[in-house]
């Protein structure tokens, strides 16, 4: 049996371009093309990547980026609820996150910008990229405190590709 049945109708809603969305605890009607909706889109996606890297990394790797997506999934509890401790426990998730990639981290400091040369280092890019997009589209809604955490959390990728193949590259000037 389908979990959408209205798929054999040819008439399942959202099919004129709107749907419902929850912002806050409040049910509302958007349009596909509004600011909330691209928002819950760009969070889909962060999570939906942040799982694809999670499932190609060895440990500790994989397990940093299974936290960031269920952190990106429980703010995006948070952001259609409005309840606090839906943000509480992502945030929770981002600091188990973050140890882990504490004790992974390279000793040397970074002083250069890094290019991915490995499909794994990839996948976390595009977590990270995605998730800072989901950024974007929070601190276009003045959502601070969610945006403050995803902030967070595509630098705790970044954090993560540095302990993956990558190439360092630094610009030097011409005299």
């Amino acid at each position: 049996m389908l979990s959408k049945p209205c798929l054999l109708l040819f008439a399942c809603p959202g099919d004129g371009g709107e749907t419902l969305v929850y912002w806050r605890g409040e049910a509302r009607r958007a349009r596909k093309d509004d600011p909330l909706i691209k928002l819950f889109g760009a969070l889909d996606s962060a999570a939906t990547y942040s799982h694809k890297a999670a499932n190609l990394l060895p440990r500790p790797q994989a397990r940093i980026m299974r936290l960031a997506a269920f952190a990106v999934m429980e703010l995006g509890f948070y952001l259609a609820t409005g309840k606090a401790e839906y943000l509480d426990t992502a945030t929770a998730l981002y600091k188990r996150a973050l140890k882990l990639a504490y004790a992974a981290a390279p000793e040397e400091p970074l002083r250069s910008w890094i290019a991915c040369a490995s499909p794994e280092c990839s996948a976390v890019d595009e977590a990270r990229v995605w998730i800072r997009w989901a950024e974007r589209r929070l601190v276009t809604l003045g959502e601070s405190a969610g945006a403050k955490l995803l902030n967070q959390l595509s630098n705790l990728a970044f954090e993560v590709m540095r302990t993956l193949p990558h190439i360092k590259y630094r610009h030097r000037s011409v005299s």
